[in-house]
């Protein structure tokens, strides 16, 4: 088996997805390949980071900034259509644009 396919199984492992291998083959290759062992270790140290954003949702001032783009003034605006502007995607007739 490639390396490509053991990487695979255990980027799925990590997420917490079934990796279609034996765990004991996938420690067992680890051991063995520097490559992989290496690689394990960069995606490990990289699934802290995003697993705490992932946590804590996105910050107040990008949520501001996003919803700046988006042309709306807070969460008000959006749950009520945006100041009677119908569904998105809809003139203010209710008709498709």
């Amino acid at each position: 088996m490639r390396c490509a396919q053991l990487r695979t199984a255990l980027s799925a492992r990590l997420d917490g997805e079934p990796a279609g291998l034996p765990d004991r083959r996938l420690d067992r290759h680890v051991a063995r390949c520097a490559a992989c062992r290496e690689w394990l270790e960069r995606a490990e140290r990289l699934r802290g980071p995003l697993l705490a954003g992932a946590t804590d949702g996105p910050s107040a001032d990008w949520t501001a900034k996003l919803l700046a783009r988006l042309g709306t003034e807070g969460p008000d605006a959006i749950e009520d259509g945006g100041a009677g502007e119908g569904r998105p995607g809809q003139g203010g007739d209710g008709r498709t644009r």
